[in-house]
């Protein structure tokens, strides 16, 4: 029990340690927490409405039927720009890249910032990919008789 509560206080200690934005404040730097945490223009809901209008399902996921969400991580920067997109949680190839390339088109953010400043701050969003129980049971349907015919 001691070993398990040693590590639990571990844990907890380097999230604390680890998770505070850095002491400096050079232009190199990225903070993970700021005062003010960087905000799509139009808020969350108008973020998911741009991605929703934007992304294109890959059709090679499609016909697979790949569905799920991938997490995507990024920088924004102090003059509210995207950058430095990467896949944090895959779902598929085509469908990592195609999240990249929608993320790196995203119009220019408000930044975070620190001590009133703007300051580069990283972010995370996922990306939900689905279809219908119809799409998925045609998708299906189709690679069926496909197989049969080869």
């Amino acid at each position: 029990m001691k070993k398990i509560l040693f590590f639990a206080m571990a844990l907890l200690l380097s999230t604390a340690l680890f998770g505070q934005a850095p002491a400096n404040n050079d232009a190199d730097t990225v903070y993970r927490f700021v005062e003010s945490m960087p905000e799509y223009p139009g808020g969350q809901k108008a973020l998911f409405s741009f991605l929703s209008y934007e992304i294109s399902y890959p059709q090679d996921a499609r016909e697979k039927g790949i569905t799920g969400t991938v997490l995507i991580k990024f920088v924004v920067e102090e003059d509210g720009s995207v950058s430095n997109a990467e896949v944090k949680v895959p779902l598929y190839p085509s469908i990592d890249k195609e999240s990249i390339r929608a993320v790196m088109a995203m119009p220019k953010w408000k930044p975070g910032t620190l001590d009133g400043k703007p300051v580069r701050c990283y972010f995370q969003i996922p990306i939900t990919f689905s279809m219908s129980k119809k799409e998925i049971r045609d998708t299906q349907k189709r690679a069926k008789r496909e197989s049969k015919s080869r």
